[in-house]
Parts: C-alpha cells; sequence; structure tokens
C-alpha cells in the first residue's frame, strides 16, 4: 500500500465512531490498576474509595472486603504510581476489518487517592498489511514509549520486529463487523485453544486467508499455522502438490509443515520413511533429488555433513560419476579445491584424465604452487584488516576459544598442523568472500585444533586434523554457542547503524570569514 493511499484509509479509520459500550468496556478493564494503601491499622482500597480495619504488609497482595478484588499493598506516602494496559475494539472500513489498539496510562494521585486515566491510541492492525503505527509512538531496544496526550499527526506501516501480545478485545461487535469477509467462519477461538501461544494479531492475520478456514475443516490443523503457503486455486494437487488420495494420510497423522514438505518431496505416504529423512538439511534433500539420489538412503546418509562441498562438486561432474572416484570420496575438500583450482588456472576438465586425476593429492598441491599467492606488503595488511573487522566474532568458554585467522603466517601454520589446504583460501579470506576461524583448546592455545569456514550464514565445513570430522558433542556444543554469539552481535551492529546519530560538517574557512 502507498503512502498516500495508507494516509487515506487511516482518515478513514479516524471518523468512525468507537463502539457503542466501549467506556464501560474500558472502566471494566481498569479495575486491576488499583491499589491498597496501609494506613497504620487499617488500610485503604482506591478502587471502592473506602478505609477498612485490617493491619496490612506492604509489598504483598490483599483483598479488599467491599469490592472482593485483591491489589498490591503500598504505604499511604506514596506518590508515584504509573499502571498501563492495551486494549482494543473492531473496526470496519473499506471492506478492511481493522484493529484498533489504545494504550491505557493510569497515573495515582496522592491529593485525591485514586488513579487517573488516559487512553491514547497508538496502532492499528490490517491483515495483510501489516501494524500502523501514529507518531506518538517511540521505540527503543526492547520496548516502546507511548506518549498520551500527543496529537496524532501521521500514520505510518511499521516493518520492524514489533511484538503486540494478546489485550482484551471489545467482543459485542465482532459477528456484525466479520460478516462477509473471511474472517466470518474463521475458526479463530478454536485454533487459539489449540495454539495459545499466538497472539490475537497473529490469528488475525491467519484468518485473513481463506485456506486457514479450509485446512481447519480438513483436520489439518498444525498446517493451518501456514494457509499462505497453501492459499492457491485449483484443485487438490495443485494446492497441497501431493495426490488428494494422500489426505487420509496427512489428517490421521496431523502432519506438520515439515512433514509436509517431506511427504511433497517424497511422494510417499510413510511416516516411518518421513521421520527416517527429518534430521537431513530439506535443501540438501531437494539436491539429491535432482540429483537421482534421493530414495539411496546409504547415499544421502553419507554426504549429509557435506552437502555445500558435493553441491560445488556437481557444477563440474555428476553425482553419479563422482561416487565412482573413490579418491575423491575420500578426499572431498581436497578435490573440491583441485577442481577450483584447475578452473581457475584455465585448465580443461573436459577429459575424465582431468577431471578424475589418478594423482590426486599430488595434482592439487601442484596446482596450489601454481595458485600462490604473491604475499606482498598489501596483502599482508589486507589479512590484518580482515582480522580486525571479524575479531568482534571471538568467542571463548572455558575451554576452546574461537578467533579469525590473524594473519597469512597462521594460515600457513594451520594448514601445515592440520595437513590441509586451508591457505590456498587466503585470496577469499581477503576479499570477504568466506570467514576462516581458527578454534583452539585454552590450554593449548598454539596448537592447532579445528580449523571452520563460515560463509552465506552457514558453517562450510570443519575439520580436526588430518580432515577429521569426527567431533564429540561438546565440541559441536561449543561452534552451536559461538554461531548463537555471533547472531547476537550481528543484530547489536544493526542496532547501532540504526541509533548513528547524523553529523553535520561544517566549514569553518567559510563561517570565519
Amino acid at each position: 500500500m502507498t503512502k498516500e493511499k495508507l494516509q487515506i484509509l487511516m482518515k478513514k479509520i479516524d471518523n468512525r465512531n468507537t463502539p457503542k459500550h466501549w467506556i464501560s468496556f474500558v472502566k471494566e478493564n481498569l479495575a486491576d490498576h488499583n491499589v491498597i494503601l496501609k494506613y497504620g491499622n487499617k488500610a485503604f482500597c482506591t478502587h471502592c474509595q473506602k478505609y477498612f480495619d485490617k493491619k496490612i504488609t506492604v509489598y504483598k497482595w490483599e483483598k479488599c472486603p467491599y469490592c472482593n478484588n485483591k491489589y498490591f499493598t503500598r504505604n499511604s506516602n506514596i506518590r508515584n504510581i504509573t499502571y498501563k494496559k492495551d486494549i482494543a475494539f473492531y473496526s470496519k472500513v473499506d471492506g478492511n476489518i481493522v484493529l484498533r489498539v489504545f494504550e491505557i496510562e493510569s497515573k495515582f494521585n496522592h491529593a485525591t487517592r485514586s488513579f487517573e486515566h488516559d487512553l491514547q491510541e497508538f496502532a492499528r492492525f490490517i491483515p495483510n498489511i501489516g501494524i500502523i503505527i501514529n507518531d506518538s509512538v517511540s521505540f527503543y531496544m526492547w520496548y516502546q514509549k507511548v506518549w498520551h496526550n500527543y496529537p496524532v499527526t501521521n500514520w505510518h506501516v511499521y516493518t520492524g520486529n514489533k511484538v503486540l501480545n494478546d489485550m482484551p478485545i471489545y467482543p459485542y461487535n465482532k459477528d456484525i463487523l466479520f460478516k462477509n469477509t473471511t474472517l466470518q467462519y474463521a475458526p479463530m477461538e478454536e485454533f487459539k485453544k489449540e495454539y495459545h501461544l499466538y497472539t490475537d494479531f497473529e490469528v488475525m492475520q491467519l484468518a485473513s486467508y481463506q485456506s486457514f478456514e479450509i485446512l481447519w475443516k480438513m483436520g489439518l490443523h498444525k498446517l493451518s499455522q501456514y494457509p499462505k503457503r497453501f492459499n492457491k486455486k485449483g484443485g487438490f494437487l495443485k494446492r497441497f502438490g501431493v495426490p488428494k488420495k494422500f489426505l487420509k494420510f496427512m489428517v490421521e497423522n496431523n502432519i506438520d509443515y515439515g512433514d509436509y514438505s517431506l511427504l511433497k518431496l517424497l511422494q510417499i505416504p510413510d511416516m516411518k520413511l518421513i521421520q527416517k529423512y527429518r534430521h537431513f538439511n530439506y535443501n540438501y534433500l531437494s539436491f539429491m533429488k535432482k540429483q537421482g539420489f534421493l530414495y539411496d538412503y546409504k547415499t544421502v546418509e553419507q554426504f549429509s555433513g557435506n552437502f555445500y562441498t558435493l553441491k560445488n562438486i556437481c557444477k563440474y561432474t555428476s553425482l553419479k560419476k563422482f561416487l565412482q572416484y573413490k579418491k575423491g570420496i575420500k578426499n572431498i575438500h581436497i578435490y573440491l579445491d583441485y577442481l577450483e583450482m584447475a578452473s581457475k588456472l584455465g585448465i580443461s576438465l573436459k577429459s575424465k584424465k582431468r577431471l578424475f586425476p589418478y594423482q590426486l593429492i599430488a595434482w592439487h598441491d601442484k596446482f596450489a604452487k601454481k595458485i600462490k599467492i604473491n604475499e606482498d606488503m598489501d596483502t599482508q595488511f589486507k589479512a590484518y584488516l580482515r582480522y580486525l573487522d571479524l575479531s568482534k566474532y571471538t568467542y571463548k568458554d572455558d575451554k576452546y576459544i574461537i578467533f579469525p585467522a590473524p594473519s597469512i603466517d597462521d594460515l600457513k601454520d594451520e594448514g601445515t598442523q592440520q595437513e590441509n589446504c586451508v591457505v590456498t583460501y587466503l585470496h577469499r579470506y581477503i576479499n570477504n568472500e568466506t570467514e576462516i576461524y581458527l578454534i583452539r583448546e585454552l590450554l593449548n592455545p598454539n596448537k592447532s585444533f579445528i580449523t571452520l569456514e563460515y560463509k552465506n550464514n552457514h558453517v562450510v565445513q570443519k575439520e580436526l586434523p588430518h580432515h577429521s570430522i569426527d567431533f564429540t558433542d561438546e565440541q559441536n556444543n561449543f561452534i552451536d554457542k559461538w554461531l548463537g554469539f555471533r547472531s547476537f552481535i550481528e543484530q547489536k551492529e544493526k542496532y547501532k547503524k540504526k541509533q548513528k546519530i547524523k553529523v553535520i560538517k561544517y566549514n569553518f574557512k567559510k563561517m570565519a570569514a
């Protein structure tokens, strides 16, 4: 939706009246915005505005004998208490269902011993358009601030990751407003009972797709969490990508989206088979299907840990031919390096002799020498700058430490100790095409332990000495912890960029003149 159309829609919403019993509904939801005050041996309920004889303890919950409500207890000399609560109602404009969200701010007035309330609309939600935020909202890292009594001058679609929790929604006009929309018969309440972690916004968004109601009534409850992916016109096969005879199997097993994806890929309604393939990467399975080896479970399992390496090898030859080359299978990473170096050197791989060399290691080393990078000062400096750039991802626990390759010499030393070809990645490393990290034991930091390559948001390859991939659970857990730490740092960097203040540069010579 364009900015102009959004502004027109917002003005139309502004002109809609609030529901008939809206004020009463607001007051009902203000009941918990009260406290019980301690006055010696007496207590005062700010809701009832009455005293009752009882010696209470502050900072605990106490029940008022008049209204039977439980409130938090505070001292009578308290000055500042503020409660906040979100509340909403449905509206309908130009056929669009709109959820209008307000924040109630209740501030304690010591003089009157009561709470004064202010209601401010700060968000509107329209399915398939998104959350619309007004100018009275300022966003911080973990929360938002709604400025009360601030005149709303503009509305815009909020494109960030905003989470709005469940809130009381005015219920009395819902059936009338939902009539003749996709929400009219959508099983939203049934869905919320089964999947209670979804917010009203999320359920409303799901229900805006016609396929949501269809999926639920078919009995495919878990798939109803993804209605957008099934919101297609046509028959069962076009909508689901599997024959209609699979429906009984899908319902009986109440399959989730992951299982459905495997069913669509395998085209065999067998739950044991789906469970068997469940731990493999879906993209890897799709690749194996294209190569014609999806149902060869032994081969699928054999290369599951080297998906990206195998995928790159298959740019030069088919998987069927590669499986006949035992030396390549045994030294899969060296073979990929050989192919890439040959391509870089302009050496033709059309002949079987060149594509599958008898002396793989010897030819690999020969090519490596030919493309050895001239290690001049410029290259050394680039390697150092790359290290500085990636050093923010350095991480350690009580046993291991991971850090980027600091220099060319370190890459050489790593390759020598590990007996791998990591030094051939130098050019890609210094040109920001990949990332090379060294994992060491804290008690022996100078001894090579694990070499890791990270690229395109994935760990592309990792090796122990002598090309071993027999990692322990402890080592894999450390790498997983590092990935989590890395993700946090990246999010932090993005936030810092957003918060940068623009600096105005002044021409002091002109100012002096």
